[in-house]
């Protein structure tokens, strides 16, 4: 198989520093990752105390702003493809620039998904399941909540234009004050401690957005402090060179489209699994919150392949480019069984600190094992993903992520979820089979290396006179 002959072709260990410069960049990153992983249990934990009722209707909401933030994630992974080559390349305009690309494009994407969740929480909660109890929750919840994307848009930008830059501290210091600052102010609002009313569900809303503002504030005083390349005034906001904006957005738009695409599939996907009853939704949130805390492992590799992929090709140097990306991958597959290990070993425990009932206790705890068996496959689907994309190889990268999803994943599960009555569990098992086939349409593309591309050359290309507009 010509994936692995590639791989063959570089070894992981050579005598040189990769591994421990991969280490220094993804380490922030995961324990960043991890402290808001774990935190966002904690937040779960306190939601979970108040029923499965309120715990399915929270989760229902957050799928829904899931699919705002992976939107504006597409944005912000397309311009970071960007600043990283330009970094490479050493050309500090053009990184200023592409971050107030991203900037604006996130801040109208954010503004939809504001009215949207203030409109129509009612509708939304419906969508999942037709339970007037799920729409009484949620419209306390969600109108609130989504006023978090506001204060979001500037942290995200510029946590992630610090990350793609090599700069891994600073984020990791901003997330631990936010995730901290959520705890504290969620356990004062949902329960009504210190003087504050016992707010429920509606509380964990304001919580949330409070401690955006307060990472908002601190993101803003640490950018302005230290000058970080991609720092600009305000006032310079919309000076950004047609070219730029072009080609930042022909790359962006396929991106944004399959975040949507990807996160409106797994909001859709949970609705299939919410067919079997509400408190298959409650087990889900158990299961996606305590997993989160370990796939953090994608989130480090992630930045390193944006820094030891996506510089190396900015500065020409395809080779080095080549040879660390299939590092990096074989990396991420012994690095895998670790995570998984400890995955599987946390399903007979987690669940177990909420306050549900004993069906919902035990589902959770089966879907994180049947997680843990796959984690391999979703290892190889996302190091492709992030490998193809450090390159600009935005179509193959939404066809196998978004357009696997549609036109496999969903279909597979959706009709086994409507024209069966089979048990949740063989539905959930069903919808992971379909990532070994993802895994095999991964090896195929990968090595086609059609993300071995020096985008910042491309751009000198169609504009030799940028350098003008620069400041």
């Amino acid at each position: 198989m010509e994936f692995v002959r590639t791989l063959r072709k570089y070894p992981l260990v050579q005598g040189d520093d990769f591994i421990r410069r991969v280490l220094t960049l993804a380490i922030p990153m995961i324990l960043q990752q991890m402290l808001t992983s774990a935190v966002n249990l904690l937040d779960n934990l306190m939601v979970g105390q108040l029923g499965d009722i309120t715990l399915s209707a929270v989760a229902a909401g957050n799928k829904f702003i899931m699919i705002g933030f992976f939107a504006i994630f597409g944005v912000t992974a397309a311009s970071g493809v960007y600043i990283s080559q330009f970094h490479g390349a050493g050309e500090k305009g053009r990184i200023q620039e592409s971050f107030r690309f991203s900037l604006l494009a996130s801040t109208l994407i954010a503004s939809l998904f504001v009215v949207l969740g203030i409109a129509f929480p009612r509708e939304i909660a419906h969508f999942f399941a037709p339970d007037p109890a799920l729409g009484d929750v949620l419209e306390t919840y969600l109108p609130l909540a989504v006023l978090s994307f506001l204060p979001q848009i500037y942290s995200l930008n510029a946590q992630t234009a610090m990350r793609t830059l090599g700069r891994t501290t600073p984020p990791l210091f901003l997330s631990m004050l936010a995730v901290v600052g959520n705890a504290c102010f969620n356990y004062v609002f949902i329960f009504g401690h210190l003087g504050a009313p016992a707010l429920g569900a509606k509380g964990a809303a304001l919580g949330t957005l409070l401690a955006r503002l307060l990472e908002f504030v601190a993101t803003y005083f640490v950018v302005r402090r230290f000058h970080f390349d991609f720092y600009a005034p305000l006032t310079q906001i919309f000076q950004i060179p047609s070219v730029l904006a072009k080609a930042i957005s022909l790359k962006a738009l396929p991106l944004v489209i399959n975040e949507i695409g990807f996160a409106s599939g797994m909001a859709l996907l949970f609705k299939f699994y919410a067919t079997r009853g509400t408190e298959v939704m409650a087990a889900m949130t158990i299961m996606t919150t305590t997993s989160e805390l370990f796939f953090v492992l994608f989130s480090g590799l992630s930045v390193a392949t944006t820094v030891v992929v996506g510089h190396a090709l900015g500065a020409n140097q395809l080779e080095e480019a080549r040879s660390n990306a299939y590092r990096l991958f074989k990396l991420a597959l012994v690095l895998s069984l670790f995570f998984a290990s400890l995955m599987f070993l946390s399903s007979y425990i987690v669940p177990n600190f909420y306050d549900v009932s004993p069906q919902v206790k035990a589902m959770a705890g089966f879907f994180l094992r049947i997680y843990s068996v796959f984690y391999v496959f979703y290892t190889i689907n996302g190091m492709g993903y992030q490998i193809m994309r450090s390159g600009g190889d935005m179509r193959t990268t939404m066809l196998m992520d978004s357009g696997f999803s549609w036109c496999v994943n969903l279909p597979i599960v959706g009709l086994a979820a409507y024209l069966t009555d089979w048990p949740i569990q063989i539905l959930f098992l069903l919808g992971q089979c379909t990532d070994i086939l993802k895994g095999f349409v991964t090896a195929r593309l990968l090595p086609k290396e059609t993300w071995v591309r020096n985008l910042s050359a491309e751009v000198d290309a169609v504009d030799p006179y940028l350098e003008e507009l620069q400041l």
